[in-house]
């Protein structure tokens, strides 16, 4: 009976934060701003067409404004692309590199995808209106950020789009 009295105490004094610190991390972690910085498509033309390819370089932005220093084992996230009157998805898109977010800076999640003409039949009018005539469209990714903190995984959830074209 005095152990449970003197640990409830205890965690009125402290708090819950003192008993589980993984939690400070966690609520850092909620807290970071993704912003989609860059979409650099490249339509590779082959004949026949079926053998012609996109490749995508991206870049995402991460924003740590808390005082925690936090490291992503992996981000991952489904690509989209909104034009001429459609939303078309465009695949899933990981970065397989841990990224180490200093308190108080940004950082930059850097990939490169190739997807082939069968993964975006669909697409392809769309994605070569706007990697090579420029015509309006928006890139978004909705993803997850996945950490491990003294033992505890967890992820957070982010979205961010970008604009390109005329």
């Amino acid at each position: 009976m005095k152990r449970a009295l003197a640990l409830s105490a205890l965690v009125l004094l402290v708090g819950c934060d003192a008993l589980n610190p993984a939690l400070q991390y966690q609520e850092a972690a909620r807290q970071l701003r993704f912003s989609l910085d860059r979409v650099e498509p490249q339509i590779e033309l082959a004949y026949p067409l079926e053998r012609s390819r996109l490749r995508l370089r991206l870049e995402v932005g991460v924003d740590n404004p808390t005082d925690q220093r936090l490291r992503t084992r992996r981000v991952r996230g489904d690509l989209r692309l909104s034009a001429q009157g459609g939303d078309h998805a465009l695949g899933a898109i990981g970065f397989p590199e841990g990224m180490d977010l200093a308190p108080k800076s940004r950082s930059t999640l850097r990939a490169e995808v190739v997807l082939s003409y069968a993964d975006l039949k669909s697409a392809w009018g769309p994605l070569t209106a706007a990697a090579t005539r420029h015509e309006p469209a928006t890139w978004s990714l909705n993803g997850e950020a996945r950490f491990d903190v003294l033992g505890i995984e967890f992820g957070v959830p982010f979205r961010t789009s970008k604009a390109s074209g005329r």
